[in-house]
Parts: C-alpha cells; sequence; structure tokens
C-alpha cells in the first residue's frame, strides 16, 4: 500500500495561494507581452512597406524622366539627324548630362558608324594618354572617312566649353556593335539595358535607349543616356530603411542591380570586371534571406541570421508591372531597429512583472506563516512529546480560540507525562507507548537481557561524606549509567538505592540485547573513568561501578494491580544477573558477564574467561568473564593496547587451567602478572593453581 504524501501546513497554504493568483499575474504579463509583439510586427510591417514604397518610387522617378528625356531625344534626332552631326548638338547633349547627377553620358549613334557623346570624365586613359588635370566633362565624336576609317576625336574641358585640349587618333569604338544599341534597333521603342559595365569609366551602369528611323522607316540610329548605378548605390545608403537596415536592388536573375556599399556591386575577375549576384555576398543577412524563401516560398518573413542569431525582417518587393526592367527590392531590418523601445518597454514590464510576483510570493509566504506557525509550532510540541523531549515548550500568541485551547490542552500533557516520567523511567515509557502494551496486567516469558550496577563502598561512603555532595555525585553516576544505557536502546527497570536495574528486549523485540547490553557496560565504564578524573582532580573519593550481565528466559509485564502497576522482569535470570553484579568484589573486576552473553556476542567484544563459579541460588557452577572493550566499535568503547594484552594472556592461561595444565597455567599467569602486577584475577588465579598444585586437586 503506497503511503500518503505529507506536506507542511506553511507549504500547503503558500502553494494554494501561488495556484490561486499566479495564473492572474501570469495572464496579464502574457497579454501585454502578446500585445507589444503585434504592436512590434504592425509597426514595422508598415514602416517598411512605407520605405519599400518610397525607394521604389524614387528609383521609378529617376528613370521616367530619363525615358522621356531619351524619347525627345530620338525625336529630335529624327527630326534633325544631321544636327547630331554638328558641333552645337553638344551643348544639347550637356544639357542631358547636367540635369541630373545619375547621368553618366549621352550621345547619338548612327548607322554608319559617326557617334557624338558628352560625359563626365573618370580617371583613366584616353588614347593612350592620361586625361588632362582639371578635366570634367569630354565632348567625344567619331567620324568616319570614305574610305571607312573611323577617327576618335576629343575635346577634354575644365567646365562646359572651357576647353583644356583637344585630341584625336584611331577608333576602337563601334556604337552599332554594343549590346543596347542592337537591342534597341531590334525592339524599335525605347527600352532600359540590363546593367554591364561601362568601357569607359569601369562602372557598373544602364543604358536608356530610344531608336530612330528615317522618314523611310528604316532605322538610322540610336539616342542613348548612360545612368551609372553608382548613383542608386549613393541613394540606398542615404534611405536605409532603418539604423542597421540594408536595401539592395536585383533582378530576376539574382544579379545586384544596386548595393548600399558601390563596391559590391561589380566583382573584379582576371577576364574584367563583372556584376556581382546576391548568392554570392557575404552576407548572413542576404544569404538567410535568400533560404529562408526558398523554404517558405514567401516575400515576407521574419528570421534569424548573424553570430548574435539576430531577428530580422525580410521582404522581396518587385518593381511595378509597368517598369521596364524585372527588378525587385529585397529589403532587410533588425527587429530592434522599430521595437527598440517597444522591446525595452517589454522587458521592463516582464522584470516588473517577475519583481512583482516575488513580491506577492513573499506576502503570500509572510500571510501563510502567519496562519501556519501555531500549527506547525503545535506539530512541533506533540512530536516533542512523542519522543519525550521536555523543556522546549514554544510560547504561542494565536488569537485564534481554538489553537489556544489545543495549545493549553498540549501543555497540560506536556506536565503530566513529564511528571510520569520522572518516577517512570523514559525509555520504558516509550517502549511500552510504541509496543502498545499500555497499562494492562500480565506477563510473558522472553529472552532478555539483565544488567545490574552497584557503587563499592557506597554505604562507607555515606558516612564520610557530606549528604548533599554524595547526592550530587551519586547523580551524576545515575546520569552517566542512564544515558549508556538508553544510548543503546536499553530499558531502565529501576533504581534501587545506589544500583540500577536495567534490561535489554522487552517491551520492543530486540534481537542483539546481549551486545547492546555490553556496549552499555563499556560505556557506563569509560564514562566513570572521566567523572572519576574530575572528582580526583577536585580532592574527592572517586566511586566504583560494579556491573553485572547475565541473558535468560524471565517473566516480563506489567505487575502489580489495577491501581498501582509496574512494567518489569522476574525470574532466575534477574538473580544471576545481581549475583554476577557482586562476583566482582570477589575478583577485583568491574564488569562480569554470563556464558550465555559470551554465546550471544562474545565474538563482538574484548573479554577474557575468568573460571567457573557458583552463584547463589544455582545449584551448578557458571563460567564467567570480565568484559573490558568492545571490537570494531567507536573510539569511546574501543580498546586499549594494554586491554587487548590482558584479554590474549588470561585467555591462554585459563585455556591451560581449563586443560588442568596447572604448571603451565600458573606460568602463563606469573606472565599475566608479570605485565600487569595489580590484575585481580591472575593474582586468584595464580593462587588457586598453587593450592591445586600442593593438593592434588583437580
Amino acid at each position: 500500500m503506497r503511503l500518503p504524501v505529507l506536506m507542511k501546513l506553511h507549504f500547503t497554504i503558500t502553494m494554494v495561494f501561488i495556484i490561486l493568483t499566479l495564473p492572474v499575474t501570469a495572464f496579464i504579463v502574457i497579454e501585454n507581452y502578446r500585445s507589444n509583439e503585434l504592436l512590434i510586427a504592425d509597426t514595422s510591417e508598415r514602416f517598411i512597406q512605407d520605405s519599400v514604397r518610397e525607394n521604389i518610387a524614387n528609383v521609378t522617378k529617376l528613370f521616367n524622366p530619363m525615358l522621356s528625356t531619351a524619347a525627345t531625344f530620338g525625336t529630335i534626332m529624327h527630326d534633325k539627324p544631321e544636327y547630331f552631326r554638328e558641333e552645337g548638338s553638344a551643348d544639347y547633349l550637356h544639357e542631358i548630362v547636367v540635369s541630373n547627377e545619375a547621368v553618366y553620358s549621352a550621345y547619338a549613334g548612327f548607322e554608319d558608324g559617326y557617334f557624338r557623346q558628352v560625359r563626365r570624365a573618370v580617371p583613366g586613359k584616353v588614347l593612350g594618354k592620361d586625361l588632362p588635370a582639371g578635366t570634367k566633362l569630354v565632348s567625344r565624336y567619331i567620324t568616319v572617312t570614305p574610305q571607312g576609317v573611323a577617327v576618335d576625336h576629343y575635346d577634354y574641358n575644365a567646365d562646359w566649353r572651357q576647353r583644356l585640349a583637344q585630341d584625336a587618333g584611331p577608333a576602337t569604338y563601334d556604337v552599332r556593335k554594343r549590346d543596347f544599341y542592337k537591342a534597341a534597333i531590334k525592339s524599335n521603342r525605347p527600352a532600359i539595358s540590363d546593367p554591364y559595365i561601362f568601357a569607359s569609366s569601369g562602372e557598373l551602369g544602364i543604358t536608356v535607349t530610344a531608336p530612330v528611323a528615317g522618314a523611310d522607316g528604316k532605322p538610322i540610329g540610336v539616342a542613348a543616356i548612360d545612368l551609372t548605378l553608382k548613383t542608386f548605390s549613393n541613394f540606398l545608403a542615404a534611405n536605409r530603411v532603418s539604423e542597421h537596415g540594408l536595401t539592395i536592388i536585383s533582378d530576376d536573375m539574382g544579379g545586384i542591380v544596386a548595393h548600399p556599399q558601390y563596391e559590391l556591386d561589380v566583382v573584379n575577375k582576371p577576364d574584367g570586371m563583372v556584376r556581382n549576384q546576391l548568392a554570392k555576398l557575404q552576407d548572413p543577412r542576404v544569404l538567410n534571406a535568400l533560404a529562408e524563401r526558398l523554404r517558405t516560398g514567401r516575400d515576407r518573413f521574419v528570421y534569424r541570421a548573424g553570430p548574435g542569431n539576430q531577428e530580422y525582417i525580410g521582404i522581396f518587393s518587385p518593381f511595378p508591372k509597368d517598369f521596364k526592367k524585372p527588378w525587385e527590392l529585397l529589403t532587410i531590418a533588425p527587429v530592434d531597429d522599430f521595437a527598440g523601445r517597444i522591446k525595452a518597454q517589454e522587458r521592463y514590464l516582464l522584470v516588473f512583472g517577475l519583481l512583482a510576483f516575488c513580491f506577492q510570493i513573499l506576502m503570500i509566504d509572510n500571510v501563510s506563516r502567519s496562519i501556519s506557525r501555531p500549527m506547525e509550532q503545535l506539530a512541533v510540541e506533540v512530536t516533542n512529546i512523542r519522543s519525550f523531549r521536555f523543556g522546549g515548550h514554544i510560547q504561542t500568541r494565536s488569537h485564534v480560540s481554538e489553537v489556544k485551547y489545543l495549545f493549553e490542552a498540549v501543555d497540560l500533557l506536556e506536565k503530566a507525562l513529564k511528571s510520569f516520567t520522572s518516577y517512570v523511567p523514559r525509555g520504558l515509557v516509550q517502549d511500552l507507548t510504541r509496543s502498545g502494551i499500555g497499562t494492562t496486567l500480565g506477563v510473558e516469558s522472553r529472552y532478555l537481557t539483565i544488567l545490574f550496577t552497584d557503587l563499592e563502598g557506597f554505604s562507607t561512603l555515606s558516612e564520610t561524606e557530606p549528604s548533599q555532595q554524595l547526592l550530587a555525585r551519586v547523580s551524576q553516576y545515575f546520569a552517566a549509567v542512564t544515558d549508556a544505557i538508553e544510548h543503546e536502546n536499553g530499558t531502565v527497570d529501576k533504581f534501587i538505592g545506589d544500583a540500577v536495574m536495567a534490561f535489554w528486549g522487552a517491551p520492543s523485540l530486540v534481537h542483539n540485547h546481549a551486545y547492546m547490553a555490553c556496549v552499555a557496560a563499556v560505556r557506563a565504564q569509560r564514562r566513570m573513568t572521566v567523572l572519576n578524573g574530575a572528582w580526583r582532580a577536585e580532592g574527592l573519593t572517586p566511586l566504583t561501578v560494579r556491573i553485572g550481565i547475565h541473558s535468560d528466559a524471565v517473566m516480563v509485564g506489567n505487575v502489580g494491580s489495577n491501581q498501582r502497576m509496574s512494567y518489569s522482569v522476574m525470574g532466575d535470570g534477574v538473580n544471576v544477573a545481581s549475583r554476577l553484579e557482586g562476583v566482582n568484589k570477589e575478583w577485583h573486576t568491574l564488569t562480569c558477564i554470563s556464558h550465555n552473553v559470551f554465546r550471544e556476542a562474545g565474538e563482538r567484544l574484548w573479554l577474557r574467561p575468568v573460571d567457573v563459579v557458583t552463584v547463589k541460588g544455582r545449584k551448578g557452577g557458571m563460567l564467567i568473564y570480565n568484559l573490558l572493550a568492545v571490537r570494531d566499535a567507536d573510539e569511546e568503547v574501543a580498546a586499549t593496547p594494554d586491554e587487548m594484552r590482558l584479554c590474549e594472556l588470561t585467555t591462554v592461561a585459563y585455556a591451560h587451567y581449563a586443560a588442568s595444565r596447572i604448571a603451565e597455567a600458573a606460568s602463563a599467569y606469573r606472565t599475566v602478572l608479570n605485565e600487569f602486577p595489580n590484575d585481580g584475577v591472575a593474582q586468584r588465579m595464580l593462587a588457586q593453581c598453587q593450592w591445586k598444585k600442593e593438593t592434588g586437586a583437580q
């Protein structure tokens, strides 16, 4: 049968309060946390969407005017194709270039190979020569001789029409072979090229083109405007979606159109500069966004990236369908950029909630303690009474009448039981209570171990020593012996003058009662040795305690009348134990045990055989032993080297004596006396050996 789990009242009350209050506190904290999370998500989503729309609108606004300008450029070229073969057309091209910082160059290319351009100056060589210092604008045109030889002409200007130098040389550039030119002629409508590396600057850019046809409808050339994507990169860098956000323009193949760090737009390879790819960026934010898009199939998601596993919002936003190119905007922003304050408030709320919960627990604990403390004190008091521990009464201040009455009843019970144990041995009362024998008259036969103690020369001492002083010393003797007996779970039966009677094995069964009685005897003798040392230091006569121990079948139980009874043992075994205590006087020993005790526990004790003696009340003799110490026990009852040596020598001597080897026995006992001159057992046994030798007795 499984025993129920017992819990303390204080813990039970605390847990009930916590169970009742914790869900409410937890609900408030969790609901606030959830609301903040929704607010964070909504705020960041709206902010990013606004930023995305603004970025796409700004890029679109940049292209639409260029498309219109290119269309106008083409119309003029259609109406006046020869105009762009004249020097004056450079002024028109210059106006297009300076109209927008994103424009790198504007030019007209013809089917016969003629080419006119105005562009911004960039570091590098032209016709194998460095640009003149201070060059800002370059006016260029290519002519083709009747013999088909193309000549490249350059005007270098510090500002427009502030010519620094001129140069000319063989042309290596043919606009008709460029992809954007071919695409424009083929499509026959204004278009935007894919990003590519400009031949003159090495920068990544795009070309806005408008094909031009003659009056007969045949193409005569292309009007074109080059836009450098570096401007887009600068725009993205200056217009971040958030403090730590990132925005990248890419095409439908994952090629980078514009990155906030312009140097990441292109990659330098052995065969020249090429466009970079999103998938080749060494940026975990971008790579994880690509992976999340592939995994979920969505264009908007929240994901984690970076060494700190930070949370990011990722959005892939395509450009409008009416835009000329299949581009999209990748926007990445840390959630904390939008929700930093909200999250700080959220953390504050969480910490405040935890502190409030802890404070609540403390208050609950205090309240539960105030409720449970009187009952717990009462439980402690009852536990002490059950264990016969008196003197630790706790005064309660409870204002609950029922609790007050309970304490008064327990206090009365303690006083009554304490008075009772002053007359009846405490150990006996405990055993009777535990065994359930109570106050029923009746005895039973049981094999027990009985112990008797007595003080040597007490009568003489009582005549010479002041009574109060002697009473105090006897009380210390009783305390030492009683504590030793109770330490080994013995029951003190009664005090008879200066004698103590105790037994083991009743009312509770004890299997090793003989051994426990011997340990108690040794412990009592060792404690008396300590007391005697203190008394000698005070100039007082020491008290010698003699102990007798015997194991036998005796009658044990409640004897007397219904009005007055005593739990005690009776029988021949009790008399034998008493006689063994008296035998010590004859043999000058302190503790004697019977052969019955030896059979029960002899192998665990340090003892020596004394002799076969005749005990008063018994016809036959019995072998008795002198108990000195306990084997393999604690330090208080362990044997000294002298005690072990005495046991070994005496055992050998008695073995000779018991085998009627009287001469060997006498020699062995002399050996004992050589090492222990005052040993009473050896002295008497040696005298007995000499008597047997002289009389020839066996």
